[in-house]
Parts: C-alpha cells; structure tokens; sequence
C-alpha cells in the first residue's frame, strides 16, 4: 500500500532541487501540479511510466499515485491546493463559465496521463503564471490572497482549454461516476443553482430522475443529505479555524438562519456549535 501525504493548507506554492527522490509512491488528499523547470527522467504515475524533461507539466489529483524516478538534477515547481480552495473562489465569483473549466480539468485530468498542456504558447504561458503564483505566495501584500486565486483561476483555465483538446472518450465505472459527482456537488455547494438535481444530471448526461437513484443506491446516501453534510463540515471548519460567530457561519455556509443552522449541526455532529 502506497503512502499518503496530507495538507492542512488550502494553497501552497514552492519549489524543490533535487538529485535524487526521497519520497516512496504516494498519494494526497490534495491536487497537485507539478512544473519541470530543469532536468529529466521517469514519472511514475499510478500503473503508466513515461519520461519527462523540462518544461513538461503534471496535474495529480487525490485519486493518483505517482513516485518520481530522477536521472539528471531536476528542479520542480509545485501548487498544491485543497477542494476549500474552490469554494473560497466560487465565492468571489459567480461564474458559471469558470467552474465548468475548473471541473474539466478536476474531473478529467486523467484523460491526459502525460504532460497536460501540449500547446507551445499555452505552455509557456503556464510556467509565466506559476513564477508570478510563486512570487506572490511568498511575499504577500495587499490583495494577495485574491491575486493569487485570479492567477491560479487563469492558469486551470488554460490547462482546461488542453484537456479539451486532447480529451478521449472513454468509459468510466459507476464507482469514478459517483465519486465525481459528489466532488462536483462538494465543489459547488455554495451555488444552490448549480447543484440543483437538474443541472447536476445535465452535467453528468443523466436524467434527472435517475441521478438521485443513482447516488443513493452507490453512495448510501440522498444528494440533499450530502449537501448539507458538506456544509456542515464547512461549518465546522469555521468554528475551529477562524472568530466568525455562529450566525456569520450560518449565513456564510448557506444557512437560512441560526435556528435552522444550529438544529441541522446538532442532528449531524451530536454537538451544539457553541461547543467548538
């Protein structure tokens, strides 16, 4: 079994010199794209090996294993970023347009197992945007934190663009289909519209009739239930990490009011929120 790393930050941005690899196969409970500035060898990524070099670009999501095999000193540019950091976006934008790239490149990044961005100028404007990324995330200032999601928004649009193109059909098992629309519903929970049972079959080509007998025969649970699930883990998060009071997480999760908030977050935690 394969290890897993995970990340409590919702964004991180650095860059690695190495010789030689030092970390076993392993997976993460985060995405992950990965620049080759310099350097080459052999990517290992989930039962596929092929070669890289500079320039080429990796997208890993949590669903991947991947190890690295180095044969001359390679310099790697990593983002890493967590589902929070979508739904901080979708919050500062309404979008639609947007979250349909973003969920082409979170949903169908394994349609390309090799470098991902194969257009000459769309590469090059990809590594532009990580230099500027890294530069921001390093020595932040005024507005960095919404900088930085423009920019990061900017380059998975691109990237979008490349998967488009190169995209594949092929057949996918009901398992990946389920895991797909509940990272779809996670990512959009803030938008009642988009996660309406409506657009979520028209997004994923099932009647609408059929999309919640789907979900609750695999996933044991109905789409309402896991969206309010969703959003009280949300919630939760709130309460740990940050001085919101109780009726400005309520509102901000999407909440009608404190009452129906604090009635839902005992019914599915056993605990009152005063209590985080």
């Amino acid at each position: 079994m394969s290890k897993r790393f995970f990340s409590a930050k919702s964004l991180n941005v650095f860059e690695l010199s190495l010789d030689k690899w030092e970390y076993p196969k392993h997976s993460h409970n985060f995405f992950e794209l990965i620049f080759i500035l310099k350097g080459n060898g052999q990517h290992v990524l989930n039962e596929s090996v092929f070669e890289y070099t500079e320039g080429d670009i990796f997208l890993l999501t949590p669903k991947d294993e991947h190890e690295f095999r180095i044969r001359d000193h390679t310099d790697f540019g990593f983002i890493k970023f967590t589902e929070q950091l979508f739904i901080e976006k979708t919050e500062l934008v309404s979008d639609l347009k947007w979250r349909k790239n973003l969920d082409a490149v979170v949903l169908h990044a394994n349609s390309i197992p090799e470098n991902i961005v194969s257009n000459t100028t769309d590469r090059s404007h990809v590594f532009e945007l990580f230099r500027i990324i890294k530069k921001e995330y390093i020595t932040p200032s005024l507005y960095s934190r919404s900088i930085l999601l423009e920019l990061l928004g900017a380059l998975l649009i691109i990237i979008s663009r490349n998967l488009n193109k190169n995209a594949t059909i092929h057949a996918i098992s009901e398992e990946e289909k389920v895991s797909d629309i509940l990272t779809y519903i996670r990512q959009n929970v803030l938008d009642k519209d988009t996660i309406r049972i409506k657009e979520i079959a028209a997004t994923f080509s099932m009647s609408p009739s059929y999309v919640s007998v789907f979900i609750k025969k695999h996933a044991g649970i109905s789409i309402q239930q896991y969206v309010i699930q969703t959003k009280i883990k949300m919630a939760e998060r709130l309460l740990k990490q940050t001085n919101l009071n109780i009726s400005e997480i309520a509102q901000k999760t999407g909440f009608t009011d404190s009452s129906h908030f604090n009635k839902l977050f005992k019914k599915y935690t056993g605990k009152n929120p005063s209590e985080f």
